[in-house]
């Protein structure tokens, strides 16, 4: 008992450094997110260390038995480049350590039954890079916008999605791929830039 009540105070001791006010001021908030979201999506399974960026709950829905694991970065947009919806359907599964990043129009759709493995990236928007400006001074590029991914796809690990990129109902991006352009239905593609390397059967 003295041992706990030690450590209770050394912990209120913390409170006059305004680091550790901050700390507990963000994980307050990551916390009150989670249960927003757990109250209105209740049969989807969410990690606490999800890390919710410019979060609003009208831009987030997840279908019924879908689940994202830890360490996943869920990434709405911010006030300069907009924000951007993050749809996920039922029955998928987004594994440890993914980063979905949307925005203004670079909504990021993934469908039911899908499997995303660990360190993958799903980019809803690139920065615009002309040469008479810096490139963190350009705003998106609203060419390419937007990531989708049908039902039953399986993204392998480190797959990176580019903005503008639609993947179709049943395909296979193998492991460290980086998807630049539309993949078909029930394909099997790898590489970097990926391309077709066979078909599902």
């Amino acid at each position: 008992m003295i041992n706990k009540i030690r450590n209770i105070l050394k912990g209120l001791a913390l409170l006059r450094y305004p680091e550790t006010i901050k700390v507990l001021g963000e994980i307050r908030l990551q916390r009150l997110i989670l249960a927003d979201i757990q109250a209105r999506f209740p049969k989807a399974k969410l990690s606490d260390s999800i890390e919710w960026v410019g979060y609003e709950s009208v831009l987030f829905k997840i279908g019924e038995n879908s689940q994202v694991c830890q360490g996943t970065v869920l990434a709405f947009g911010d006030v300069e480049n907009g924000f951007g919806k993050i749809l996920i359907g039922d029955n998928t599964w987004i594994g440890q350590y993914n980063n979905l990043r949307s925005c203004a129009d670079g909504h990021i759709r993934i469908g039911r039954d899908c499997l995303i493995s660990q360190f993958c990236t799903l980019a809803g928007s690139n920065h615009s890079f002309n040469r008479n400006k810096l490139i963190r001074e350009q705003g998106p590029d609203s060419s390419r916008l937007g990531v989708t991914l049908k039902d039953d796809v399986w993204l392998g690990s480190g797959v990176s999605v580019m903005p503008g990129v639609e993947i179709g109902e049943g395909c296979v991006i193998g492991a460290n791929s980086v998807v630049t352009r539309a993949v078909p239905d029930y394909e099997i593609w790898a590489g970097c830039p990926a391309r077709k390397i066979g078909e599902r059967k």
